[in-house]
């Protein structure tokens, strides 16, 4: 296993899992069908995330532009 112990990874696991449920929240919404495929189509062509879509709407809500 390139040189790394099972103990080493399940420790690697370990903290990535306490370190994702301690700093992030997981946000989800429920869509037509229609929108979610024509959301997912402009999220590719603008070359966007989930994420990253979510952040610059967060952003544009923050700065009063929505």
């Amino acid at each position: 296993m390139n040189n790394i112990s099972e103990k080493a990874l399940k420790n690697k696991y370990d903290y990535i899992t306490r370190y994702q449920k301690e700093n992030y929240k997981m946000f989800s919404a429920q869509l037509k069908k229609e929108e979610y495929k024509e959301l997912k189509e402009l999220l590719e062509i603008k070359r966007l995330g989930n994420a990253e879509f979510i952040r610059y709407a967060y952003e544009k809500l923050l700065s009063g532009e929505i």
